[in-house]
C-alpha cells in the first residue's frame, strides 16, 4: 500500500521478514544450520583432557591477551612435556566448534549509513556493484545460543522456571480473587496473563526481550557503535540480568549513528523470523526429552532514541510524542513547533489543533495494536510528502515499525511491545529535570522573570556549594549495596556522575538535605514524587504498594504543573516527556510486572562489559564484534558444561563459613583473647556460660544476600572520613 519511497523501502524489508526461513539467506549452512533441525541429544563431553585445560585457561584469561595465553601454554608444557596444548587460535575454533555459536557477516556502507541486505542486497554504488566493500558488521544468530541452554540438565532446569512460576501465579490469582502477591516478574503482569490464557504461549515457548542501545566507545572520540542483546525471560530475574545469560543479538559498528537502521537490524530479526514460522527444536536434557518451541518477544526495551530505531514513531517533542501512542496531544508554543505532553491547558491559549481542555492523569492510558494499525494505514496512504508530514503530526508514527516483521502471532502488538524504562527515566531524564529546575537552566522567556523562580535554589553558588558539601558528608552513612556513593555533586556533576550516582544523590538523599532549603510547597511535591518512584524502583511490588504509587503519581503530576508550570504559555517547556512517562509507571506494572524487570541496566552493563574487552584501538568496532562473538561461544559452552563455570560466591582463603549462608572474612586475631567488663556479660548471657570463653576478632561477616558488614576492629584503624557506618552490624539488647 506504500505510496512515498522511504515508506516503500521500509515496507520491503518488513515483508522480507515475514516471509523468512531458515534456507533462505541467513548464511547458516552445514552443521550449524542441521543443528538447529537436529541438537545433539547427549550432554557436551570434552574428552581429551587438554582440550579441556585449554578451554579452561582460554575462559580464565578472558580479560588478558593472545600472548599471555601462549606465554602460560609454553611454562605448562615445560613442566610436563607430554602435554600437548592447542594454541591460542586453535582453541577458539575447537571453542565454536563446540559452542555451536557462529556470526552471520554482512558487508555495509563505510559511514555506517547501511548494511547490504535484504533489499539492499544488490545496492549500486557509483554506478556499479559494491564488490569489495570495507567494511562488515557481525550478527549472532539467537537460536543456537537457545538450543545450549537446554544441552544441560542444570541449565535446563533453570528454562523450566517460567513454566512453574505460572502456575504459581494462576493458584495467586485464584486465592486472592484476581490479584497477585506480588510483582516481581513480567509474568505477573496482565499481558502475559491474557497470552497464556489465550493459548498464545504454550509451556515449551520461549519469551525474549529484546533491548538495544547506543554507545561511544572512548569518551575522547566520537566512535559512536550500536549494539542489541537478548534477554531470556524464561529465566529467573536473579538470572536472566547476569552476564552469563544475556544473548549478544549484534554490533552494529560506527562511527556513525547508522542512517537506515532497520538494515542492521534485518539479520537478527530475519533469522528470528524464520525460526518463529517453523518452530526451534530443543532437546531438554532435564527431561530427556525432545520438543518444538516456539520464540515470542514479549518485549523491546530501549532509551528514548533507540525506541525510535525499533518503533518508528515520531519522537518526543511530537504532538503525539508517548511511547505507548496514548490518548494525550500535546501543548505548544505559538509559532513553535516543539509539542510537549501538558495535562492542564494554558491560559488564554487558542491554538488551533492542540487547544484541547484539561486532561485527567487518568485518562491517559496506553494505546493497542487495533489504533496503531489504523493509524500506519493513514501513514501509508499518503500520496505526497506534505500529506504524509500532515499524518506523521497527526498519528505520531513516522514509518512501519521492523518489527512488524515478525510472525504477528508471536510478538505482542505495537505499542504493546513498548514499555517504561524506568533506568534512564530515573537516573537521567527526571533527574536532569530537577537539576535545571533547581539550578534555573531553562530559558526565561522575555514574558518571564527569573526572579521570581524561587525553586532555583542552587542559583546562589553558595547554597549549591553547601550542598554538595553535605552529599560529599553523606557518603560514610550509604551502605555498599548503593553501588558508587555520589561525590561532591558542585565538583564533580559534570564529569561523568553515573546513573547510579544520580539515583542516590536525588532520590536517596535531597529529600531530606532540601528540606528547610527548598520552598515549602516544591520540596513536599517532590517528596511526592520520589515516594511513588521509590515504589517503582522496588523489584517486588505489593498490590497495596502499587495502588500507593499510583495515587501519589497521580497526585504529584498535576501539582507540578501548578506550581512550576503555572498554566503559563511561555512555561510550556517545563513539562518534558519523561514528567508524562513517569504516569505510566503504575498501569504498565500491573501490564508487565515491575518496571525494573524490563528496564535497561542489563544493556548498560553489557555494554560495560563489552568496552573492557577492547584491545585493538586502532580497529575497535572489529576487535568489540570478536569479543562479543567470543562472549557468546564461552557462554553457551559454559551453559552445556557448566564445570567451566565455577560458582562465584566461594569462600576465600582465611575465612570461616558460620552456616545459613554467613561467612567471616578476614582479617582476623591470630590468637584467641580474653573479654572483660560488659562485652564478657553479654557474651556469656548470650551463650548460656558461666563464664566468658575467649573469642577471636573479625573484620567482616558476609551476609547471605552477598553484602559485606564491617566490624570496628578493622573500621576503627581507618581515618575517619573513610568509615563507612552504615556497614556496621549494630546489636540491640532488650531491656526486660
Amino acid at each position: 500500500m506504500a505510496k512515498l519511497p522511504k515508506l516503500q523501502q521500509s515496507m520491503s524489508f518488513i515483508q522480507t521478514i515475514r516471509g523468512a526461513s531458515l534456507d533462505n539467506g541467513i548464511r547458516l549452512t552445514g552443521e550449524p544450520l542441521e543443528q538447529l533441525h537436529n541438537p545433539p541429544k547427549a550432554p557436551l563431553r570434552v574428552d581429551y583432557r587438554y582440550t579441556e585445560l585449554a578451554l579452561s585457561m582460554f575462559i580464565a584469561l578472558e580479560h588478558s591477551s593472545e600472548s599471555t595465553y601462549d606465554k602460560i601454554r609454553r611454562v605448562i608444557e615445560q613442566c610436563f612435556p607430554d602435554a600437548k596444548l592447542p594454541s591460542f587460535h586453535e582453541t577458539k575454533r575447537i571453542l565454536a566448534d563446540l559452542s555451536g555459536v557462529t556470526s552471520i557477516i554482512k558487508d555495509m556502507c563505510i559511514n555506517s549509513c547501511a548494511a547490504y541486505v535484504g533489499p539492499f542486497a544488490n545496492f549500486d554504488r557509483s554506478n556499479g556493484r559494491v564488490e569489495h566493500p570495507r567494511a562488515v558488521f557481525h550478527t549472532i544468530p539467537i537460536a543456537p545460543q537457545l538450543q545450549s541452554l537446554w544441552r544441560h540438565p542444570e541449565s535446563a532446569e533453570k528454562m523450566h522456571y517460567r513454566e512453574q512460576r505460572t502456575h504459581q501465579i494462576f493458584q495467586e490469582l485464584q486465592r486472592n480473587d484476581g490479584l497477585v502477591d506480588m510483582y516481581d516478574d513480567v509474568f505477573c503482569g496482565q499481558a502475559y496473563l491474557d497470552v497464556v490464557t489465550q493459548n498464545k504461549i504454550q509451556k515449551n515457548d520461549i519469551l525474549l526481550m529484546l533491548s538495544i542501545d547506543g554507545t561511544q566507545l572512548y569518551k575522547s572520540k566520537d566512535l559512536e557503535c550500536w549494539i542489541y542483546i537478548w534477554i531470556v525471560l524464561n529465566l529467573s530475574p536473579e538470572y536472566h540480568y547476569k552476564k552469563k545469560h544475556v544473548l549478544l543479538g549484534a554490533i552494529i559498528p560506527g562511527p556513525k549513528k547508522p542512517k537506515i537502521i532497520d538494515s542492521f537490524l534485518f539479520p537478527g530479526l530475519h533469522h528470528l523470523s524464520a525460526v518463529q514460522r517453523e518452530g526451534l527444536c530443543i532437546w531438554d536434557t532435564s527431561q530427556d526429552c525432545e520438543f518444538i518451541s516456539w520464540l515470542f518477544l514479549f518485549l523491546a526495551c530501549a532509551d528514548g532514541p533507540g525506541l525510535l530505531t525499533l518503533s518508528n514513531f515520531i519522537g518526543h517533542q511530537g504532538k503525539n510524542g508517548c511511547w505507548m501512542l496514548c490518548p494525550l496531544n500535546g501543548h505548544r508554543k505559538p509559532s513553535a513547533p516543539q509539542y510537549y505532553p501538558v495535562l492542564l491547558k494554558p491560559d488564554d491559549y487558542n491554538v488551533r489543533g492542540c487547544d484541547h481542555p484539561d486532561i485527567n492523569v487518568y485518562d491517559i492510558g496506553p494505546s493497542n495494536s487495533h489504533v496503531y494499525i489504523q493509524r500506519l494505514l493513514h501513514l501509508l496512504n499518503s500520496p505526497t510528502q506534505h500529506v504524509y508530514e500532515t499524518q506523521c503530526l497527526e498519528t505520531g508514527i513516522v514509518g512501519p515499525s521492523i518489527l512488524l516483521g515478525l510472525q504477528p502471532q508471536l510478538i505482542q502488538g505495537i505499542p504493546e511491545v513498548f514499555s517504561s524504562e524506568m533506568m534512564h527515566l530515573s537516573g537521567a531524564n527526571m533527574a536532569a529535570l530537577w537539576l535545571n529546575l533547581w539550578h534555573g537552566k531553562f530559558d526565561c522567556a522575555p514574558t518571564d522573570s527569573q526572579a521570581n523562580w524561587d525553586w532555583a535554589i542552587f542559583k546562589d553558588i553558595a547554597t549549591w556549594e553547601a550542598h554538595g558539601c553535605a552529599v560529599a558528608a553523606c557518603r560514610m552513612c550509604l551502605p555498599g549495596s548503593f553501588d558508587v556513593a555520589p561525590h561532591d555533586p558542585s565538583l564533580h556533576a559534570n564529569s561523568w556522575y553515573k546513573a547510579t550516582e544520580y539515583i542516590t544523590w536525588i532520590y536517596s538523599l535531597c529529600p531530606a538535605l532540601l528540606y528547610g532549603i527548598l520552598p515549602k510547597h516544591f520540596w513536599r511535591n517532590f517528596c511526592k514524587f520520589v515516594a511513588g518512584l521509590q515504589i517503582m524502583a522496588q523489584y517486588s511490588i505489593t498490590p497495596a504498594q502499587l495502588q500507593r504509587a499510583c495515587q501519589l503519581i497521580a497526585e504529584w503530576e498535576p501539582e507540578f504543573e501548578r506550581i512550576f508550570y503555572q498554566c503559563r504559555v511561555d512555561r510550556i517547556p517545563f513539562i518534558h516527556l519523561c514528567v508524562h512517562l513517569t504516569c505510566h509507571l503504575a498501569s504498565e506494572a500491573t501490564r508487565v510486572g515491575s518496571p525494573i524487570c524490563s528496564s535497561q541496566w542489563t544493556m548498560e552493563r553489557t555494554i560495560g562489559n563489552l568496552g573492557q574487552e577492547i584491545r585493538q584501538p586502532s580497529d575497535p568496532f572489529s576487535n568489540l564484534a570478536q569479543q562479543g562473538i567470543r562472549h557468546c561461544q564461552v557462554n553457551a559452552l559454559k551453559a552445556m558444561t557448566p564445570h567451566f563455570d565455577p560458582p562465584e560466591n566461594v569462600s576465600p582463603r582465611a575465612s570461616a563459613d558460620l552456616g545459613n549462608g554467613y561467612v567471616l572474612l578476614a582479617k582476623c586475631d591470630k590468637h584467641l583473647t580474653t573479654v572483660h567488663g560488659d562485652d564478657a556479660r553479654v557474651i556469656a548471657d548470650y551463650l548460656g556460660l558461666p563464664c566468658t570463653p575467649k573469642i577471636r576478632h573479625w573484620a567482616h561477616l558476609r551476609l547471605p544476600n552477598g553484602q559485606i558488614s564491617r566490624s570496628e576492629y578493622q573500621e576503627l584503624q581507618c581515618a575517619p572520613e573513610d568509615i563507612c557506618m552504615a556497614r556496621n552490624v549494630k546489636v540491640r539488647q532488650s531491656l526486660k
